[in-house]
């Protein structure tokens, strides 16, 4: 005989899991928080800058989902403070290592600016989408998940921001660069940041 169907659709099937995991986080919130301070004792107290390896394990709860994308939303802020503002510190500090164009006319400034600042901006989007797919593994696409998501689109566009000077500088150099800066033609300088 076929099991008889418990839910009749998919959004209450969600419902029922969302409410099963807050049943058994309410159950084991003790021993939940109590694993996370010792994680947490643990990485203070390591004094290697090794990468750990519990960055490749699942997340447990939708809760630990949501606070691995708020951390690294958080993170990412206090790295980038104002975005605009981020891009112009960015270009000033490249512009600073470009050569004078009267001793070294074909010279160009140090890409690696940028390159460490996508570096970065990658170690916290790697973050925050690990958090966005336990959150997609537990809920499917839900508010949680369109908010994460939300985050995880800003900082690839941060990111692209950055690959877009990149690319100016692959295409013509320092001249390139700052025609397009000085022309406001930089996807960054028209970028409508949130205030």
């Amino acid at each position: 005989m076929v099991r008889p169907t418990i839910y009749k659709t998919h959004q209450a099937r969600v419902q029922a899991a969302r409410e099963e995991r807050r049943r058994h986080y309410q159950k084991c919130r003790e021993v939940i928080l109590a694993k996370r301070r010792q994680s947490r004792k643990e990485k203070k107290s390591c004094q290697d800058n090794e990468p750990s390896d519990d960055e490749d394990e699942p997340m447990e709860t939708l809760q630990d989902c949501i606070a691995a994308v708020k951390y690294a939303k958080d993170d990412f802020m206090t790295y980038v403070k104002a975005p605009r503002r981020f891009f112009d510190l960015l270009v000033d500090e490249y512009s600073k290592t470009m050569p004078d164009p009267e001793v070294c006319p074909t010279g160009n400034g140090d890409k690696s600016v940028f390159e460490r600042a996508i570096t970065s901006l990658e170690g916290f989007l790697d973050r925050a989408n690990r958090g966005l797919d336990g959150i997609l593994q537990m809920c499917g696409v839900s508010d949680e998940w369109h908010a994460a998501d939300g985050v995880c689109r800003f900082m690839r566009e941060m990111i692209g921001m950055v690959e877009d000077i990149l690319l100016r500088l692959a295409e013509g150099g320092d001249g390139e660069l700052s025609i397009a800066f000085m022309g406001n033609e930089l996807w960054y300088q028209e970028y409508k940041f949130p205030v």
